[in-house]
């Protein structure tokens, strides 16, 4: 039997991690705003390939403002009209639990300040259970076909299905001015 997406959003809620496949092959995700769930999702972070930083995935352009503290407008272009994967580093994060930050960022009124990865999610499946859930996922990008044994033991769930070839997204820095820069092409 297969899982639902109603189930699997209802189990990230619980804090519980999930494996989703995408087009960019493995990530394992958790709910962004819970602090328990995003320590064990940053116990991975080793397994990340170089260059790669914990990424929140979203549905839709219409979520960056809960996760980017000032979107510069061209943000929202860049965003919707990606056709293959895009992560966008931003300047300010925020709404993301405090475990993400580290000790060197700063904190405004009470909120953890630093930059936050965002990509949006090309797969429809991924979209659906992003909606379902609410928000965007926070997620340890793998870019991988084959899930690592540590990441195996901690996951309660796999959803999605794995490409046959996984696209390495493109990494932009996007500054709050629009100013750009790539980090990986």
């Amino acid at each position: 039997m297969t899982t639902s997406i109603r189930d699997i959003a209802y189990q990230l809620r619980q804090g519980k991690l999930i494996a989703i496949a995408d087009e960019t092959g493995w990530s394992i995700v958790a709910d962004p705003v819970n602090e328990t769930a995003v320590e064990e999702l940053l116990t991975l972070k080793p397994l990340m390939p170089a260059g790669l930083q914990p990424t929140v995935i979203i549905q839709n352009a219409d979520q960056l403002g809960l996760y980017v503290a000032k979107v510069p407008d061209v943000a929202y272009d860049l965003v919707d009209f990606a056709e293959n994967p895009l992560t966008v580093v931003y300047d300010q994060g925020k709404n993301i639990a405090g475990a993400l930050w580290s000790s060197s960022d700063t904190t405004k009124n009470g909120q953890s300040v630093g930059e936050v990865a965002v990509r949006r999610a090309l797969n429809t499946d991924l979209q659906r259970l992003i909606g379902s859930f609410g928000r965007g996922l926070l997620s340890i990008p793998l870019e991988s076909l084959v899930l690592p044994a540590a990441a195996e033991t901690l996951i309660v769930e796999r959803f999605g299905t794995l490409p046959g070839m996984p696209k390495r997204p493109r990494i932009m820095r996007l500054a709050v001015n629009g100013e750009v820069s790539f980090i990986r092409k």
